[in-house]
């Protein structure tokens, strides 16, 4: 039977994403720091999970061996930089760290951030501005979906 871990999924999507060229640090769940001294930054964590009912479509029963698909919700948050004030800079490197993601994102091969347990995925982003250790910067929330699932 394969097995995986939530921490897989995200170091996985960290990995993939932290390829990006204008990142100049990656982090996912585990390596989360209180302040952030190097940007463009990503942090990569969990957010949500709506579980799987017994008799949903999503676990199912094949030649006596249990299946079971769950939906993960996963943040990839973009740090571009400090909110300051020259907003154009500030957007322009957003957008080129924006372009970039979409670019790993849009190209993913099999399987999806090198976790064979992921069957699929969906993502979306939006402008943000953190607040993070006092600071205000501007950024993205990139909500990555991912389905992965165990099975014989």
């Amino acid at each position: 039977m394969t097995t995986y871990f939530l921490g897989d999924i995200l170091t996985g999507i960290k990995d993939t994403l932290g390829t990006a060229a204008s990142l100049q640090r990656s982090e996912d769940y585990g390596e989360l720091t209180e302040g952030i001294h190097d940007y463009p930054l990503l942090q990569v964590y969990p957010e949500n999970n709506p579980g799987t009912s017994r008799n949903s479509e999503t676990h199912k029963l094949t030649l006596s061996i249990k299946h079971t698909v769950k939906e993960y919700t996963v943040h990839a948050d973009l740090y571009a930089q400090p909110r300051g004030n020259d907003i154009g800079e500030s957007m322009s490197i957003l957008v080129s760290g924006i372009d970039e993601f979409e670019n790993i994102l849009d190209t993913q091969g099999c399987p999806p951030f090198g976790v064979n347990a992921i069957i699929s995925f969906r993502w979306s982003w939006n402008r943000v501005t953190f607040s993070y250790g006092g600071a205000d910067y501007v950024g993205a929330r990139f909500v990555i979906v991912v389905r992965a699932g165990t099975g014989g």
